[in-house]
């Protein structure tokens, strides 16, 4: 799992790079109109991916306190049955 949310973090970084120096070549490369569509456009594309880490975020939250809150009973209950 850590190896995963490494990944996610990687591919989260690169795209930051990506989203910056693209902009960069866009306003370097074209007219004012084509810029501020092309910005437009990633600046969309930015909103996306940070609304995708949210609820990524906020699904890997949920599902966590559930299976912790499995674990945890399923761990009481060993317990009390090694008690009798």
């Amino acid at each position: 799992m850590i190896r995963r949310l490494f990944w996610v973090g990687v591919g989260v970084a690169v795209t930051v790079v990506v989203i910056r120096k693209g902009r960069q070549v866009v306003a370097r490369y074209t007219p004012e109109a084509v810029s501020e569509r092309a910005a437009a456009a990633v600046d969309d594309a930015g909103m996306r991916l940070g609304r995708m880490a949210r609820t990524f975020r906020s699904e890997f939250t949920t599902a966590r306190a559930e299976r912790e809150a499995e674990l945890m009973a399923s761990l009481r209950g060993e317990l009390q049955d090694h008690q009798r």
